[in-house]
């Protein structure tokens, strides 16, 4: 009977231990939540605006405009510009809902925060069609900004983000084209022509589970052909792998402006082959001249509309590389 009343005993503490757990966690739930909740509405808003179809504003005498058409983001001056949708995407963001530091309800003329003569006014229409144009002022020691809805009378002082998301070149808004992302290991075959001589190399792995592989040149027929160091192959298909876009030089280029970039009679070509998930892939770059500083090259990949700038240390690294082997 005293083993039974025991086990009863401990399964009753057992019960209310859970439910004074559950109580707590209820309770800091709920403490947690009224604590956001008092963050929340403690916090000022300029702007109120949901979703945000367009955004324009005007830098150093220049206005730039994008408009959100079917879930992308376009330049209203040229639909085939590249604009980069992340770029845009955060700006909407931060004016869908502008937070303020401070609502500064203190009497002093606009002029007193540089607002009668703003250094940027930045127009915002919703999805709805509801529209905003926010005024930026002087900035502060601390970097922050002074800003006004116009319309209204109080300003406020904001965070240097919106000034920052909206301080830049149209260039600054492009998306660059993007290479396979891809490591050297992925690379299976290189080829390249530079000055009438081509170079190809092929990379066999004649044991997987071990990791190993052997580079050939010319082909992996026979054994003549292996190469007794691979390093330098490793090498080149590293530099491969890494190369990244710097600049856009021309994101919709005809066939008769490929002569001013050195393309119609090209420096080189690079092309490789890689696995990625199973598929194997073709992956080709032409080499133009120089840019105008001498710092980069100008490139194309096979069917792009862009002449992009690669680094010229890059490039040559690539193209010095294959010599050695």
């Amino acid at each position: 009977m005293k083993k039974k009343k025991g086990i009863f005993y401990g399964a009753l503490a057992l019960v209310i231990l859970c439910l004074i757990y559950t109580g707590t966690t209820l309770y800091l739930d709920h403490s947690e939540k009224k604590e956001n909740e008092k963050k929340e509405a403690d916090k000022a808003y300029m702007t109120d605006l949901g979703e945000v179809a367009a955004v324009s504003f005007e830098k150093d005498g220049k206005p730039l405009s994008f408009t959100k058409k079917n879930g992308v983001w376009n330049y209203d001056n040229d639909d085939l510009f590249p604009v980069k949708q992340t770029k845009l995407e955060g700006l909407a963001s931060t004016v869908s809902k502008l937070e303020a530091l401070r609502k500064l309800e203190g009497g002093d003329p606009l002029s007193a925060y540089g607002l009668d003569k703003p250094i940027r006014i930045i127009e915002v229409t919703s999805k709805e069609g509801k529209k905003s144009r926010i005024l930026l002022g002087n900035g502060t020691e601390d970097g922050n900004y002074y800003a006004i809805v116009e319309g209204e009378t109080t300003p406020y002082l904001i965070s240097s983000s919106l000034y920052s998301e909206t301080d830049g070149e149209l260039n600054d808004f492009m998306a660059l084209e993007e290479f396979p992302a891809i490591s050297g290991t992925d690379i299976k075959t290189i080829t390249i022509t530079e000055n009438g001589t081509t170079h190809h190399f092929v990379k066999k792995k004649p044991d997987d589970k071990k990791g190993t592989v052997e580079w050939y040149k010319d082909s992996a027929d026979s054994p003549d052909h292996k190469l007794k160091d691979n390093s330098t192959l490793n090498v080149l298909a590293d530099s491969l792998s890494s190369l990244t876009v710097k600049n856009c030089a021309n994101y919709k280029v005809q066939e008769s402006e490929l002569a001013g970039y050195g393309l119609d009679k090209p420096t080189a070509e690079i092309t490789y082959t890689y696995e990625k998930n199973g598929k194997e892939e073709t992956f080709q770059l032409t080499v133009g001249s120089l840019n105008q500083d001498s710092t980069s090259y100008y490139t194309r990949t096979k069917n792009s509309s862009n002449i992009n700038e690669i680094e010229k240390a890059s490039i040559d690294k690539c193209l010095n590389v294959d010599k050695q082997a």
